[in-house]
């Protein structure tokens, strides 16, 4: 566009000199000013009148291209100052993350090793709890158990495993001339089933279970639905004696343990 405009001015420019150049632009005789123009200096005039117009207009848009060009530098300047203060900021935290990396790290140094492993010996045996799970029942014939932990993952369970589980469901009762042992949902009741692996235990409204199964293998549970229950709630609780279990969620600790002494030996 500019190259365009810089044309048209040295167009008009050499346009305007060449016509007046070798002619009578001008009558010398009293006569009005409009007339007394000849032809070739009407020609010239335009010419240059056309030049001072595509002049003009070509400075005005310069000065519109430059104030717009300063206001984008601001912004620019603006954006990169906002830029340089969030650098700043993540410089900080990643500093401050270093020093919480450092701080930890040398807790985990002074540990001994040994006593996370005397730990696991020690309270070999003795039952806690390691996961729950909320199943709910809307006439799916096989339910898959979620671990309560993770809210995503399917709940592994190990043989060993003590399960303490509550059935509920809501919803309208019974008809009045159903005979409880004819009722569709005690029927239901009665056919729900828990499946660990490859063994199946019968779920009642309250019960408990220890699972059969290898130590320190997981095992897949899922909830058998064969009567299509809805509306209900199969709340689980987990509690687990298997020291494998217990070593394998401690593991990476204790190896973040050791890691840590080792660079300080180093």
């Amino acid at each position: 566009m500019d190259m365009a405009i810089n044309v048209a001015l040295l167009l008009l420019g050499t346009i305007g000199a060449l016509t007046a150049f070798g002619g009578d632009t001008w009558r010398h005789e009293t006569l009005p000013w409009s007339k007394r123009i000849t032809r070739r200096g009407w020609f010239a005039l335009v010419c240059m009148v056309a030049a001072l117009v595509v002049g003009i207009a070509k400075e005005i848009r310069g000065g519109q291209l430059s104030a717009e060009a300063a206001r984008k530098e601001l912004d620019l300047r603006a954006e990169l100052t906002r830029s340089q203060g969030v650098l700043a900021k993540v410089d900080e935290n990643l500093a401050s993350a270093r020093k919480d990396l450092e701080a930890t790290q040398a807790r985990l140094a002074a540990v001994e090793p040994s006593i996370l492993e005397g730990i696991i010996v020690a309270t070999a045996g003795i039952r806690r709890e390691q996961d729950f799970s909320t199943t709910h029942l809307n006439r799916e014939a096989v339910v898959p158990l979620i671990s309560g932990k993770t809210s995503a993952e399917r709940l592994r369970l190990y043989g060993g495993d003590f399960l303490d589980y509550h059935v509920f469901c809501s919803g309208s009762p019974e008809p009045a001339n159903w005979p409880n042992a004819l009722s569709p949902r005690r029927i239901g009741l009665r056919m729900l089933r828990l499946e660990v692996g490859s063994r199946r235990y019968e779920l009642n409204e309250h019960g408990r279970h220890m699972l059969i199964g290898p130590i320190g293998t997981p095992m897949e549970a899922k909830v058998l639905n064969p009567g299509r229950l809805a509306g209900c709630i199969v709340k689980i609780l987990v509690e687990s004696a298997d020291r494998t279990r217990i070593a394998q969620e401690l593991a990476p600790l204790v190896q973040a343990v050791r890691a840590a002494r080792e660079r300080r030996v180093q």
